[in-house]
């Protein structure tokens, strides 16, 4: 069985929102795995099974995230380094950050190396939200909280930005 077999499991649109994704050759996670040896198991797993492409329904035209065929540079991204200044709710970025994607409103997800390869999430005014979930349980959380996008996960709950809470069994 592979990590990400089940994510249909999680919302009836779940085939649809999945749909335009295109899973990444093997060859192609192994030498992102040694560009970044460190980054989460989870994230090569979803790339190599799924892979990068748009999260969206088919007659939305807003993407719910846009996932990118290998991670990128916060800086490239952004064009500057803000992300590095603290916020009014939460510091700055602690090592280098690497992007696996955005939204249509260009809030970036990603990861901060300096910081054990913690998910975050960083708004157009560089202000970082460090998420209180693994790679897998965003992804499972983007279909369960769907259209809204997850923040935390604990207890089988996962919670979004206003503070929702949802439940699945699967």
């Amino acid at each position: 069985m592979t990590m990400y077999e089940k994510l249909e499991a999680f919302n009836a649109l779940a085939c649809v929102l999945l749909e335009r994704l295109t899973p990444v050759s093997p060859g192609d996670v192994s030498v992102m795995r040694q560009q970044w040896p460190a980054a989460p198991d989870e994230y090569f797993a979803f790339m190599q099974e799924r892979g990068h492409g748009e999260i969206k329904e088919d007659d939305c035209a807003l993407s719910l995230l846009t996932i990118q065929p290998t991670l990128c540079s916060a800086a490239g991204y952004f064009g500057d380094d803000g992300f590095y200044k603290d916020g009014p709710y939460e510091s700055g970025a602690k090592g280098e950050v690497w992007l696996f994607g955005w939204d249509s409103t260009g809030t970036a997800f990603g990861f901060d190396s300096g910081d054990n390869w913690r998910l975050l999430e960083i708004d157009n005014m560089r202000w970082i939200t460090r998420l209180d979930l693994s790679f897998s349980q965003f992804v499972e959380g983007l279909l369960v909280c769907y259209p809204q996008r997850p923040i935390s996960f604990a207890n089988e709950v996962w919670r979004d930005s206003g503070d929702v809470s949802y439940t699945v069994s699967v």
